[in-house]
């Protein structure tokens, strides 16, 4: 994980350093998880910056205590034994690693020449390095975390060079290309990272960042190691208040995620703030909140309800309701091959074509996801009875 102390006052917008900060109701209630899909206790605190709209956690000492808590024994991609995460590919609609189909995505824009000095800050276990070494075998690898745990996993990788740890100051040489993927959101302080980054980056270099798309799935609010949750327009300002220009912004190459190219040119971007974005960005992150809320109310009612009730997912919104749900939940449900057949929260994780006959199956996915899986599995399995979030 990407986790950097640093001093910083938790009352101001991480980004624009605004004291325009506005809590959201409600979500001090919420039970939370941590993004390695283990439950977290409530009482979190998140806001809504109403100058720049950026959706953003409190970074006070409690939350800072949470966090290393959380990352004491952090284990990515524990639900399917180390193996990453499945995503569906937006070409075949087949499941693919993720890494996979970011760099293939990248690939087709043509952009990237066949060899350069390549750097991916949390990098963790290697599967984006992996993925780029598969499809660049001439690029120069290097990867950035907070300590060496997986530094002879990372150094069997073809053409990888070398891992940094620490700070991002520390970081040697320049890059012609860094990417995030799924990192930028756990920085304490984002725009500090951001700004490092873009003295890592070769003129014309590019920063390629992949995190959660706020405005698809709500369930990102309940991360309790998120800071940071980001729209495409959120995450435009950012990088580029931090010097890069933004090159494209695609809702579609992961669903519900947002993959954004930026390259770092001879002039900073001019950046504006649109303060009616604000009360807009406050009234519907409020509306998430109630929406998170009145769902578990829902689930706890259909779930007491008889025959046999299972969720769908076995990621962050499954682990959530399912923690909340607990005894009433006989077993899960996944398309992932690596991940049925094992136990989750001690119940089964089930593939579609072994659920009981009229079984109740909460989809426990962002609603952009659930209502197009429900209309598929249905229509395979008419015995089951697929229950959407509302």
């Amino acid at each position: 994980m990407a986790f950097e102390e640093v001093s910083l006052s938790p009352l101001r917008c991480l980004i624009c350093d605004c004291s325009t900060l506005k809590l959201v109701p409600g979500f001090e209630q919420l039970p939370r998880i941590s993004s390695d899909c283990r439950p977290f206790a409530a009482g979190g605190k998140i806001s809504v910056c109403l100058r720049c709209s950026l959706v953003q956690k409190i970074p006070d000492e409690r939350w800072l205590a949470e966090i290393s808590s959380i990352y004491k024994d952090y284990t990515a991609y524990s639900v399917g034994g180390g193996a990453e995460q499945l995503v569906m590919d937006p070409l075949t609609g087949q499941p693919r690693k993720r890494s996979e189909v970011l760099v293939n995505e990248l690939d087709k824009l043509n952009i990237l020449p066949q060899q350069l000095r390549a750097l991916d800050v949390g990098c963790g276990h290697g599967v984006t390095l992996q993925a780029m070494a598969d499809t660049f075998p001439y690029w120069h690898l290097f990867g950035h975390e907070l300590d060496d745990t997986n530094r002879q996993q990372l150094e069997s990788i073809s053409g990888f060079e070398k891992l940094f740890t620490g700070g991002l100051n520390d970081i040697e040489g320049e890059f012609g290309w860094v990417s995030m993927i799924h990192s930028l959101e756990h920085f304490v302080a984002p725009l500090n990272a951001l700004e490092s980054l873009f003295n890592s980056i070769e003129l014309q270099g590019h920063l390629f960042v992949e995190v959660c798309n706020l405005d698809e799935n709500p369930f990102d609010l309940l991360v309790a190691d998120h800071l940071t949750h980001f729209t495409p327009q959120t995450l435009a300002y950012a990088v580029a208040y931090a010097g890069f220009e933004v090159v494209s912004m695609e809702t579609k190459w992961v669903k519900k995620e947002l993959s954004m190219l930026a390259t770092r040119t001879y002039r900073r971007p001019e950046v504006t703030s649109n303060c009616e974005g604000g009360s807009i960005a406050l009234e519907a992150v409020t509306s998430k909140v109630r929406w998170l809320n009145s769902l578990i109310s829902s689930a706890q009612k259909v779930a007491s309800e008889p025959p046999a009730f299972g969720i769908f997912g076995t990621s962050i919104a499954g682990t959530w309701l399912g923690s909340i749900l607990s005894d009433k939940v006989k077993f899960f449900v996944d398309e992932d091959p690596s991940r049925i057949g094992r136990e989750f929260l001690g119940k089964p994780i089930l593939g579609p074509d072994a659920i009981p006959i009229g079984a109740n199956v909460y989809v426990a996915l962002a609603p952009s996801l659930a209502e197009a899986l429900v209309q598929r599995l249905s229509t395979a399995n008419p015995n089951v009875r697929y229950l959407l979030p509302n």
